[in-house]
């Protein structure tokens, strides 16, 4: 049995992966402690139930993407003409990650049977994207790294309205590109648009 102490962290941990696995609907409880070994009752005792258990997954994977994001937000806050672009990068790809893997957990029927979840993940996304977008473009410009004719208003509405609709994409049928080539395409053009001629960086499939 696992360290007391830790039990469960270990608990919403392995059933985040069995979540991204599985789906919510195929999420079986005995496997789950079984896989933990730990008893039926020992995981009722912390998790009095498996809707209990999902919104507690999706609460610390947000929490989790919120102190990665902080933590490369500072640095680039802190950065040079050298790096702010990697750093700007990381936090695509980061943002990418996170995206993508919510979106896959999310789907429409978990909507349906969660809306509490849909409406707090939709606040989350504006709030994230508020608190980071501005002090990461002022700190691009701040640089000469950034175009400072474009609208922080018209570019913060594209970014905004895009990513807090990405589920349109992901359910529309003849699906023809994944969720992760659809946004470096869709950051790719982005910065074609807002990056000085100079260090415009193709990423394309990194």
């Amino acid at each position: 049995m696992k360290n007391k102490q830790n039990l469960f962290v270990v608990i919403v941990n392995e059933a985040m992966n069995a979540f991204l696995e599985k789906g919510y609907k195929n999420l079986n409880v005995d496997e789950l402690v079984a896989q933990i070994g730990i008893s039926k009752a020992t995981f009722y005792k912390y998790i009095p139930s498996k809707e209990i258990l999902f919104e507690e997954c999706v609460r610390t994977y947000l929490e989790k993407f919120r102190k990665e994001l902080r933590q490369l937000i500072n640095k680039i806050l802190k950065s040079n003409q050298e790096t702010f672009f990697a750093l700007f990068m990381e936090i695509i790809k980061l943002s990418t990650n996170f995206l993508t893997t919510i979106t896959n957990l999310i789907n429409v029927k978990i909507e349906k049977r969660f809306p509490q979840i849909s409406l707090k993940l939709r606040e989350f996304t504006k709030k994230q994207i508020e608190t980071s977008f501005f002090s990461i473009i002022n700190k691009g410009r701040e640089l000469r790294l950034i175009k400072n004719e474009i609208s922080d208003e018209v570019l913060y509405f594209i970014i905004y309205t895009t990513l807090i609709n990405l589920k349109q994409f992901t359910q529309r049928e003849g699906k023809e590109i994944t969720l992760n080539t659809f946004l470096n395409h869709y950051f790719q053009i982005i910065f074609n648009g807002i990056l000085e001629d100079e260090i415009k960086v193709s990423f394309y499939y990194q």
